[in-house]
């Protein structure tokens, strides 16, 4: 997949959350091991945890089990699904950070006057709770998680769904992700899309211009194509 900037200007940047914005990793696997310490099972590593992280909480559950070896029919992995995030929503935010320099880029694209949104396969409750952490959930006037549709991503509908809000047109947007899982969503949303070199983006096959080497780096792409509406351009 390529991004096609087009010098289309940018009204709106929609980002995924976990391992684009946070590396909530950390208190994902706590709530994980948490959870599998009810069932007498080993603790597991972030790294382990980490590469389910992305399709919401029953992928993340469902295919973490798949990938001890362990076959679970669909009762168990919901009932699971629910005793995860009663743990997980105890503690959203310990040990997470916020990657590179989005404190400061966030606010500056915000003041630019682009709309920011978060669409995360995350549940909708968890999300807030991590941005109200760190101090940036006002800068986003829309955030859905991926239990508020009947659709997440990687279906297009979940991302269109947080233009609509944001009232925006997709082809005068920017989807910012980590995964596989975004750049397909964007794809399908006709929506342009960079990939960050942080997260698990290293591992999406996009051409270099789709890749985002920081947040200022953001910035930067979003004021030359946004320079045309300047007076006297």
């Amino acid at each position: 997949m390529t991004v096609n900037l087009a010098e289309v200007p940018v009204d709106a940047i929609v980002f995924d959350l976990d391992g684009t914005l946070v590396d909530t990793a950390p208190d994902i696997a706590n709530a994980v091991n948490r959870l599998l310490a009810t069932h007498g099972l080993p603790l597991q590593t972030v790294s382990f945890v980490a590469q389910y992280i992305g399709e919401g909480s029953f992928g993340l559950i469902d295919k973490l089990y798949k990938g001890l070896g362990l076959t679970l029919d669909h009762d168990r992995v919901s009932a699971d699904v629910e005793a995860y995030l009663s743990i997980y929503k105890q503690h959203p935010v310990g040990e997470a950070t916020v990657y590179a320099d989005a404190l400061t880029a966030v606010p500056a694209l915000h003041a630019a006057g682009i709309k920011l949104g978060v669409c995360t396969n995350k549940a909708q409750h968890l999300a807030q709770a991590v941005l109200a952490h760190f101090g940036i959930e006002q800068y986003f006037s829309s955030v859905i998680g991926g239990d508020m549709l009947a659709q997440r991503k990687p279906h297009p509908r979940h991302l269109l769904a947080t233009l609509e809000a944001l009232d925006v047109a997709p082809e005068h947007a920017l989807y910012i992700g980590d995964t596989r899982i975004d750049a397909e969503c964007a794809e399908r949303a006709q929506v342009r899309c960079l990939i960050v070199n942080w997260g698990t983006g290293p591992d999406v096959p996009v051409a270099e211009d789709a890749r985002l080497d920081s947040f200022a780096d953001l910035v930067t792409r979003c004021a030359a194509l946004n320079a045309s509406r300047l007076p006297g351009a």
